[in-house]
């Protein structure tokens, strides 16, 4: 059991807190840092956006249910918002390219066995999917139309055969999958040795640990929500219910009984990972190469 105590190891000045300490890590180019905590920023806030609009929605202060893609067109309503949606697509394709350098460069040391190669696939996907959303802001902030709907009639066309529904079935299985990862990512909050935990004070390294505790068990609901539809479209052979991102997880939990109080929980939560990334952004350590 991790004990609350903070010691300080005077041979490397690296701070052990709650039995957590930073790690050491692969070195990268200063670039590479760049890109990562741009990255990181614009994905906080987005996902802060997304939350906070469901938890206006769910306490009667306006507001709205929306997935990312939403959040991002709200910021483009913004004053200055083309400005607001440039710096977000930059940020967001920075964080592409900080997936990708993850996934080659090995930063994070997940090495070369099947876990490791696993873990560093799930990077790939990851950055393909933030590059899509940065495309997407990018193609606001110049002023280009873009058409929606594009998920459901992906899923309509998998539907229409064994083997798609098969793929439909795995790739909700791999959802449910990434989401029970967020929650275990969660319970043993390994996230915290990506700190740089000596520059944070006592209170910053509690928000940071509370913070990405809720949020990653927020994400982590909604991915199997996505996930569980997905893969009962998939057995039933029917898109009656589309739940294929996160607007529409939001829509199921606004549906339940006791719906705003469940919508407001997981605005809060969806906040909550919107400071746990945008901390990360802050204060992720990265061992820059002095070269």
């Amino acid at each position: 059991m991790a004990t609350s105590a903070t010691s300080v190891s005077p041979a490397s000045n690296s701070v052990t807190w709650r039995g957590y300490k930073t790690a050491s890590l692969p070195s990268v180019p200063h670039w590479v840092e760049l890109l990562g905590r741009a990255g990181y920023i614009a994905k906080g806030v987005v996902y802060f956006v997304v939350g906070f609009l469901a938890f206006q929605l769910a306490i009667g202060a306006g507001g709205q249910i929306s997935g990312a893609r939403g959040a991002i067109r709200e910021i483009g309503q913004q004053p200055f918002g083309r400005v607001l949606l440039g710096l977000i697509a930059i940020g967001l394709i920075g964080y592409t390219a900080w997936r990708l350098v993850q996934a080659g460069k090995d930063t994070e040391g997940d090495g070369t066995d099947a876990k490791g190669i696993a873990k560093r696939t799930g990077y790939v996907i990851s950055g393909i999917s933030y590059l899509l959303l940065g495309f997407f802001a990018a193609s606001l902030a110049l002023g280009i139309a873009t058409s929606s709907g594009q998920s459901d009639a992906g899923q309509g066309f998998l539907l229409g055969s064994l083997w798609g529904r098969i793929v439909l079935g795995l790739i909700g299985a791999g959802v449910i999958g990434a989401g029970l990862a967020f929650g275990y990512k969660a319970y043993n909050a390994k996230f915290m040795t990506k700190y740089n935990l000596a520059e944070m004070t006592e209170k910053l390294r509690t928000i940071a640990l509370y913070a990405g505790r809720v949020g990653l068990t927020t994400r982590g609901v909604a991915f199997i929500l996505i996930g569980g539809f997905l893969l009962s479209s998939a057995v039933q052979g029917t898109s009656s219910e589309d739940v294929t991102g996160l607007a529409d997880a939001l829509a199921v939990i606004a549906s339940q009984s006791y719906g705003k109080v469940l919508l407001a929980v997981t605005g809060f939560g969806l906040m909550c990972y919107a400071v746990h990334t945008l901390m990360q952004g802050w204060f992720r350590v990265f061992n820059v190469s002095k070269l």
